[in-house]
């Protein structure tokens, strides 16, 4: 999603200020900017880059909270918590790196 649906969509579920917005779109294009970054230098593993653009999405969240009120970052929290369960749901469970534990 770019950094502009991505604003529209959190405008939406958050009820964002103008403001909010306009502090919130140069956190977003950076990101992006990162990630893309990321995918496109071939130099490390899948892993490792997996781990940093994790840690790209952190720094970001932990700037996008610093923006919101307590309602929002409720709402905020909620949906990621809801994100990281469905990500969790997509690997299918398969243990591994981030999966469920095998007994």
């Amino acid at each position: 999603m770019s950094p502009d649906d991505r604003l529209k969509q959190m405008t939406k579920d958050f009820n964002l200020t103008t403001d909010q917005q306009t502090k919130l779109k140069p956190i977003l294009e950076a990101e992006q900017k990162k990630m893309q970054d990321l995918m496109n230098d071939s130099s490390g593993d899948r892993q490792s880059m997996r781990a940093k653009m994790q840690e790209l999405q952190q720094d970001t969240n932990k700037q996008i909270r610093a923006l919101l009120d307590e309602k929002q970052k409720e709402q905020f929290d909620k949906q990621e918590q809801e994100r990281q369960q469905r990500m969790q749901e997509r690997r299918g469970g398969m243990g591994g790196p981030g999966g469920p534990p095998q007994n």
